[in-house]
């Protein structure tokens, strides 16, 4: 990965910086809250891993019970940050480059509100890591969504997980689709550097770019095979199937270990439904070029419902496709929704090699937001994936802002999910079944996982991740897990009323698993507002905590992107 190193050139304002050794204690952020003077005094000492790391899982302290700040993570942001920076003595000088990670900051306008947190308006927050500083930036998404709502002022028009209240007007007699055919381009989930921009996704086939310099978004990604005659804005390849339309992709490609090629994926909705079957495409890109280039297809796999893949599993000769949640199609007449158009729909899992060979293996039916890792052993395929009992796509607390705002109902939520390991054997006496594993700390739910990606696709042992209810009573207890399953060792990070978002590790100067940093944003209820903390990824201690002058609401998928000048990043 390479970055123009345009903001480490600059001359840079000085500002009070907060450190780990001093640091006064101060986005599904996550899905992701004053306690007493004295409380907040007594965590000014130094923090040992022993004081971070509390693995019976009881409550710190009665305080913090009361979930202070929580409702700061559905509050819309506040004016964008012009790039302010901050010392920090205690981040490694080897850990240079900027850690992006975007969330929905705007969730009213108009008269209007939003009742999902995924429908809030995206806004990207950077941070770039140089040195002994760490200098800090927020901009919103300027995509055709963003400013049509901005220029009427009301929450505009588009498919939502909710609709609005009060509900947003009907489409005019004139243009009925006008929801359907509207920008839908509120691709804050996550990101990807390819040829030198940022490409912005979410569950879709539309990916958003740019520019890492100045944060601007630029119109959709173009490919050298989109349909001719179709509209710019849709980017719709011209091998979709006819009688079909592109209804879902993945908000999160993965490279095929080795390459630096991308798999993602595209599901084919018939217009005829009942009648026609759907199709789920595998495709690849190259990550080498902003330029146009075909977006080659390597799959099509016939499906009897619209299959829904937020994630899925990718080693260097397969792809994991876990078949177990279908998506409706939105209505054509009345506002277009998605709550209620997720069903269960388990069908196996598949498993497709590069020629486009099929197989398919059964297993306990289980859901899936997010995956771990994948990676192939002397037998067959380890899956790694954090596995629900019920469907996670349904309206519930960690979806509806008025229930994620009631404690009675965000704690008492049965849907909680852990890691599951599935082995899936290829070869030897298990030949054809399927065998897992859970990994479950009782009464606590984890997602939101992040490994080294050096190692994404093949064999790894630590995974880090948020977890709720790290007491085992309320869900907005979290913490930040580091979880080496080698070892079977959990090490956490939390503090009272403070709700981490996904943290990120980056890699260090040896290419041993855990020679890194931990990066992640979290917001401090108490202070009502949110910090930039960095953690020794081996020893889980802080290396580096900066408070910033904004509390960020829930955000989503990070990437680090290294600067430019530093080393190569090696592809294994």
């Amino acid at each position: 990965y390479r970055l123009k190193p345009f903001w480490f050139q600059q001359p840079l304002p000085q500002y009070r910086a907060v450190e780990a050794s001093s640091f006064a204690w101060a986005r599904m952020a996550v899905l992701q809250l004053a306690l007493s003077i004295s409380l907040w005094s007594s965590l000014a000492e130094p923090h040992s891993v022993e004081a971070l790391v509390h693995v019976g899982g009881t409550n710190d302290n009665a305080a913090a019970t009361i979930d202070l700040g929580w409702e700061l993570l559905v509050t819309s942001a506040g004016p964008e940050v012009p790039r302010t920076c901050f010392d920090a003595p205690g981040l490694p000088v080897w850990a240079r480059g900027a850690f992006f990670i975007s969330g929905p900051a705007l969730f009213e306008q108009g008269g209007f509100r939003f009742q999902s947190i995924f429908d809030g308006f995206g806004r990207s927050n950077r941070f770039e890591l140089r040195g002994r500083q760490v200098c800090y930036t927020s901009r919103w998404l300027n995509t055709g969504a963003y400013e049509e709502a901005k220029a009427h002022n009301d929450l505009g028009q588009g498919v939502l997980f909710e609709d609005t209240k009060p509900k947003r007007p009907a489409c005019p007699l004139s243009h009925p689709m006008c929801n359907l055919m509207a920008p839908n381009d509120n691709n804050w989930v996550s990101m990807l550097e390819v040829g030198g921009e940022g490409v912005l996704l979410s569950d879709t086939h539309k990916m958003v770019r740019m520019d890492l310099d100045t944060m601007n978004c630029t119109g959709m990604k173009p490919w050298a095979d989109d349909a001719k005659g179709s509209d710019p804005s849709a980017a719709q390849p011209d091998w979709v199937s006819k009688a079909h339309i592109p209804l879902a992709g993945s908000a999160h490609p993965l490279r095929r270990p080795g390459t630096h090629t991308w798999v993602d994926v595209l599901v084919e909705a018939p217009m005829v439904s009942g009648v026609m079957h759907s199709w789920v495409d595998l495709y690849t890109f190259e990550d080498t070029t902003a330029a146009k280039q075909l977006r080659k297809r390597i799959a099509s796999l016939k499906a009897d419902a619209n299959q829904y893949f937020h994630s899925f599993g990718v080693t260097p000769n397969y792809i994991v496709l876990p078949f177990n949640l279908m998506m409706k199609m939105p209505s054509l007449v009345s506002t277009p929704t998605l709550l209620g158009n997720f069903a269960p729909s388990w069908k196996g899992i598949h498993i497709v090699d590069y020629t486009g060979a099929v197989q398919v293996f059964d297993a306990d039916a289980f859901f899936h937001t997010h995956i771990v890792n994948s990676f192939e052993n002397g037998t067959g395929i380890v899956f790694d994936v954090g596995a629900y009992p019920s469907n996670p796509f349904s309206k519930g607390p960690a979806l509806d802002i008025d229930l994620f705002l009631n404690k009675t109902a965000r704690d008492s939520q049965p849907v909680r999910g852990c890691v599951r390991r599935l082995h899936l054997h290829l070869s030897g006496p298990l030949r054809g079944k399927t065998t897992h594993e859970d990994f479950a700390a009782p009464g606590r739910a984890v997602d939101f996982f992040k490994i080294n990606m050096a190692l994404s696709g093949l064999p790894y042992c630590i995974y880090y991740a948020v977890e709720w209810w790290h007491d085992g009573e309320a869900y907005a207890s979290m913490a930040v897990l580091k979880h080496d399953l080698c070892r079977g060792t959990r090490k956490y990070w939390r503090r009272p009323n403070t709700y981490p978002g996904e943290p990120f590790f980056v890699g260090g100067l040896s290419s041993a698993e855990d020679d890194g940093a931990v990066v992640f944003i979290a917001l401090d209820g108490a202070r009502a507002r949110s910090i930039f903390v960095t953690l020794d990824a081996r020893s889980f201690e802080e290396l580096a905590v900066v408070e910033l002058p904004v509390h960020i609401p829930f955000t989503a998928h990070g990437q680090f992107i290294p600067e430019a000048d530093s080393a190569e990043k090696v592809i294994v």
